[in-house]
């Protein structure tokens, strides 16, 4: 079995997409392109995806195991 877990970002001022360039390095300062909120860096929201995709990770395996 195969599970994808999609990770994307929405500004929580004005709820579009948050987007960055694909050479943004870890300091690079993520900002709304439509309102200009400041969301951190991308080393920030590197952690915070990498946090949910553990977490779902996990939620996705304990599933697995419980249904037997």
């Amino acid at each position: 079995m195969t599970e994808t877990i999609p990770v994307s970002f929405r500004c929580d001022a004005c709820g579009i997409k948050i987007e960055w360039t694909d050479d943004a390095i870890d300091s690079t300062p993520i900002t709304c392109k439509k309102c200009g909120k400041y969301h951190g860096t991308y080393a920030d929201l590197r952690h915070t995806a990498t946090e949910a995709v553990r977490a779902r990770a996990e939620a996705i395996i304990k599933k697995t195991f419980d249904s037997r």
